[in-house]
């Protein structure tokens, strides 16, 4: 917020409502008072999620929709725990890349990877191989000046450049899989090429660990991300190589609508309801259910009700989202009907505009809850 620090002092009294976007500060006895309640009675809702915690997402005419956790240190799995996430849809290890000041070794890797997956206590765990660059920048490597770096060198245009650093970690996941239940995620795909030296380097880092006697997972499932707009045209060849799909929300929508989520001047216009976003999801599912893969939808657009509405009429197999979102999210699906969402998905494919589709999506809801 734009002046914000220059009228912040310290020991100021500040309210931030994150869900309407204002910041409060030193308010008035009536507006603290107000969201004391409001805090208070979010406290009690989440108390009373807590008896639906360990029940499965299930629509009332029996629809099953994994819930999965977002996470990205071994001290969130507490959170995957509190919230009742049935599995890690993604965990990302990029982060202990960012906290070092050199690539991990192979050995760290895999003690950090398998005191994660046994902190799971037997919850599958989806590993994302590292995605760096665009708005996460390893301090010890040598990046390019880039005019726009979210289209440039990052994610997996990393990986398979750092070839040896990439190997490493694809061991160190596959030797953390001899210990639970793991899948390994390979992120931003964009051609068969990509998909293609991955799966070389995959099949290369097993034959590095029989060579050396080292347990795996040798049914270990691997996945990719679909977050860029070329990928779904290929999709059908890309399932070729693939277990499973995870469609990443949050880069997919900013590709296709060219906005950058950062950016506070176009910021209004990253939108999960855009009609091209839904058709291109929509499109997505239909694929990997044509060709019986399963297909998670990742990404904070999962734990929007009205996104979520929109994933259950489309028949997603699960979704992955923020834990703390798990709780409210799992509530919903358990009290709608897969046929009511169906219903809803294919009025909203004959509707032309974002604003149009809300509306209509906040009438139905309000009808069947």
């Amino acid at each position: 917020m734009e002046g914000l620090l220059n009228k912040v002092r310290q020991n100021d009294y500040i309210v931030l409502d994150g869900a309407s976007g204002l910041v409060f500060v030193n308010p008035e006895p009536d507006i603290r008072e107000e969201y004391e309640k409001r805090d208070a009675d979010d406290e009690k809702a989440i108390i009373r999620l807590e008896s639906i915690r360990d029940l499965p997402a299930e629509t009332l005419d029996g629809k099953a929709i994994r819930m999965g956790a977002n996470i990205g240190l071994l001290s969130d799995m507490a959170l995957v725990k509190k919230y009742g996430a049935d599995h890690v849809g993604l965990y990302r290890t990029e982060f202990p890349f960012l906290l070092r000041n050199a690539f991990p070794t192979e050995e760290e890797q895999t003690f950090l990877y398998e005191k994660m997956v046994k902190s799971a206590e037997g919850r599958r765990v989806t590993i994302r191989t590292f995605d760096v660059g665009g708005d996460k920048f390893l301090s010890y490597l040598d990046y390019p000046r880039e005019d726009n770096p979210f289209l440039g060198w990052r994610s997996i245009r990393v990986s398979l450049e750092l070839e040896d650093e990439f190997s490493t970690q694809i061991r160190a996941i596959l030797r953390a899989s001899a210990h639970g239940r793991v899948n390994i995620l390979f992120p931003m795909i964009t051609s068969v090429e990509e998909i293609r030296k991955v799966s070389t380097l995959l099949e290369k880092g097993k034959k590095e660990l029989d060579a050396r006697g080292i347990a795996y997972d040798r049914n270990i499932q691997s996945g990719i991300m679909i977050e860029v707009p070329s990928a779904v045209f290929i999709l059908e060849r890309l399932l070729e190589y693939v277990d499973f799909i995870s469609i990443g929300t949050n880069d997919l929508i900013q590709y296709l609508l060219a906005v950058d989520r950062n950016n506070k001047k176009v910021a209004t216009r990253y939108n999960a309801l855009h009609p091209s976003v839904i058709g291109t999801t929509r499109e997505i599912v239909d694929k990997c259910r044509k060709n019986h893969k399963f297909v998670s939808i990742c990404g904070e657009a999962a734990a929007n009700l009205d996104n979520l509405l929109l994933y259950t009429g489309m028949g997603a197999d699960a979704v992955s989202m923020n834990p703390s979102s798990i709780p409210l999210a799992k509530q919903f699906v358990r009290s709608i009907r897969r046929s009511d969402a169906k219903n809803a998905l294919e009025t909203v494919g004959e509707m032309a505009d974002a604003t149009e589709i809300a509306r209509f999506l906040a009438e139905f809801r309000s009808k069947l809850l």
